[in-house]
């Protein structure tokens, strides 16, 4: 009886902490928690930048103890970190939305509206849905005012973008994303109506071509982006680094222990 008790609650919580993989009774520990939540939202900004880069900002470096919940949740299907993950992403967008450092945006209360990145229906059906529709949807959780929207789809990959260079990922990018017209012009609508805000979301940033992808494509059909927001901004081992480097939140110390700390970026 208490084998099978032992089996039925691994099957209800998680073994281990996806930041750390340190044994724990919920997706995130304690230590892990707490270093995220230290973690201030800044801007960030890949060097080079592609043209017309909406303003982005992200929680911390995608490392240590971020690097592997996002990996976790996204790859690995942990979707009991959604509501974690995606809070920390509505932190991202309330300094987005209020931050310096960029062109002001509409005044203090006008309605937010997210718009995540769309995953192409072959990640979907891997990921058991789409990951960045789950954080977006905890990301406006408990925040007045701010609503999702869905304007964009993925059109099918016919590459690994690992695989891609530079300028072909941007080449990419370019025709990844299309308009849902019904969405769009509903957005188009209560953007002129009420002044909202459009912040695109993802999860991580790169060399920021997808960010740019999808707010050319948004703007081509009206609709302007004011910030984009993500949870991590790598820093590039080769070539320049993110004008804005964010603070790495935890590094690993072997593959079962990890340290918890904020290192200023």
């Amino acid at each position: 009886m208490r084998g099978f008790v032992d089996s039925l609650l691994d099957l209800v919580l998680p073994a281990t902490c996806a930041g750390c993989d340190e044994p724990a009774a919920r997706a995130l520990c304690d230590p892990c928690l707490a270093a995220l939540d230290r973690a201030r939202p800044r801007a960030t900004r890949p060097d080079p930048a592609p043209d017309r880069m909406p303003p982005t900002y992200a929680l911390a470096a995608y490392a240590g103890v971020l690097q592997r919940a996002v990996v976790q949740f996204k790859e690995e299907n942990r979707h009991e970190l959604a509501g974690a993950l995606g809070g920390l992403l509505g932190r991202v967008v309330d300094r987005a939305v209020a931050g310096a450092g960029a062109p002001a945006v509409a005044g203090a209360g006008a309605p937010v509206v997210l718009v995540p990145v769309p995953s192409t229906a072959a990640a979907v059906r891997r990921r058991h849905g789409d990951h960045m529709l789950r954080l977006a949807r905890a990301a406006a959780r408990g925040r007045p005012g701010v609503a999702i929207a869905r304007p964009l789809r993925a059109l099918p990959r016919r590459d690994d973008s690992a695989e891609l260079t530079a300028a072909e990922r941007a080449a990419a990018a370019r025709d990844a994303f299309a308009v849902r017209l019904g969405e769009t012009a509903a957005l188009r609508a209560r953007i002129e109506r009420d002044g909202a805000v459009v912040v695109v979301l993802d999860d991580i940033v790169t060399t920021g071509v997808t960010l740019t992808a999808a707010a050319r494509r948004l703007e081509e059909a009206g609709v302007l982006v004011h910030r984009a927001a993500v949870l991590a901004a790598t820093q590039r081992r080769r070539g320049r680094s993110p004008a804005h480097p964010p603070a790495v939140v935890g590094r690993a110390l072997g593959p079962r222990r990890a340290a918890v700390r904020t290192v200023a970026g």
